[in-house]
């Protein structure tokens, strides 16, 4: 039963580093793109996402929050209730969403364009309205989720903090954020 489940386990962990080759393969100039939003984002960077997109959508924000981009996460529920105030024109956000057709994405959505709001979207899907809306459209490679019966979202989120951490890690060498720079927001 051990040496089964220690089998399984580094399965799951070698289909998820597959997924990861796959996405790092079909990377595009809508990465460099998303590069160029976010570096030339005069207000803040604004990562929203519902469900575990939003769990890991908060992770990216952590992230460029601790390497020198001012970042803040908005739960795309909230968003709808009161919370869209937050967004400013010159602010930037990456929208996460696997199917990219949520009902909570359209007025987000439509609030961003409005404003004037350059959208990045990390989305499973490239015929979303989320994808269609995006100045910059990331979109995962087509990979099933691990695991039993494949229904947790695991590789697709696996995927979604990878590019997110390959976005920022970009984004920090190319602001030149250093090890000293760190240190002081630490």
């Amino acid at each position: 039963m051990a040496d089964d489940a220690l089998q399984f386990g580094r399965e799951i962990l070698h289909d998820e580093a597959r997924a990861l080759d796959a996405l790092a393969e079909r990377l595009d100039g809508s990465f460099e793109e998303a590069v160029k939003l976010i570096l030339g984002c005069g207000g803040k960077l604004i990562v929203s996402g519902l469900g575990k997109s939003g769990h890991v959508a908060r992770k990216i924000a952590a992230t460029f929050a601790s390497t020198g981009t001012t970042a803040t996460f908005l739960h795309l529920a909230e968003a709808i209730h009161g919370d869209l105030g937050m967004a400013a024109k010159g602010d930037v956000a990456i929208l996460i969403s696997q199917s990219g057709e949520t009902a909570e994405l359209e007025p987000v959505i439509d609030h961003f364009q409005r404003v004037g709001i350059a959208i990045v979207a990390i989305t499973g899907n490239g015929g979303s309205m989320l994808a269609d809306a995006a100045a910059a459209p990331l979109v995962l490679p087509h990979w099933p989720e691990v695991g039993p019966e494949s229904v947790a979202p695991t590789t697709s989120t696996t995927m979604t903090l990878a590019l997110g951490d390959a976005l920022a890690m970009t984004v920090m060498r190319q602001k030149g954020f250093t090890r000293t720079d760190f240190g002081r927001l630490h």
